[in-house]
C-alpha cells in the first residue's frame, strides 16, 4: 500500500489535471488542449502513486507526458525532440554515463545519523 503522502500529491495532481482542463473548456475554448492536459496530470498522478521516486520513473514519467502532451497539442515532432533531451540528459548524467560524470541525485538523500564512532573519546 503507497504511503499517504504519495496518495496526497496523487490526489492533487488529480485536482490541478481537472483544474486545467475546466480553465482550458471554459475560459479558451480549447478542449483538445485541455484534455492533453489532464490526461499528462492523471499519468503524472499514477507514476506517483504507484511508483518510486527514482531516477529511471522521473525520466520516463517526463518522457511520456511530454509525448502525450504533444499528440494532444498537435506538436508532435517537438515533443519527441523533447523526450529525445530528456533521455540524453537523464544518460549523460547517470552512472552509466560515458563521460565518466559522477551520479546526481533528483531528490538528494540527507544523512540524519552522525559519522561519529561510539568509542570517541
Amino acid at each position: 500500500m503507497p504511503s499517504p503522502k504519495r496518495g496526497y500529491i496523487a490526489a492533487a495532481l488529480v485536482l490541478i489535471g481537472i483544474g486545467g482542463f475546466a480553465y482550458s473548456v471554459v475560459l479558451i475554448g480549447q478542449v483538445l488542449i485541455g484534455a492533453g492536459f489532464t490526461l499528462s496530470a492523471l499519468v503524472v498522478a499514477a507514476l506517483v502513486y504507484y511508483g518510486d521516486a527514482e531516477r529511471h520513473t522521473l525520466t520516463r514519467a517526463t518522457i511520456a507526458v511530454t509525448v502525450v502532451y504533444g499528440v494532444f497539442t498537435g506538436q508532435l515532432p517537438v515533443a519527441v525532440i523533447a523526450a529525445c533531451v530528456v533521455y540524453l540528459s537523464a544518460w549523460l548524467t547517470g552512472p552509466d554515463s560515458p563521460v565518466n560524470s559522477p551520479d546526481t541525485e533528483i531528490f538528494p538523500v540527507t544523512q540524519t545519523t552522525t559519522d561519529e564512532s561510539e568509542y570517541t573519546d
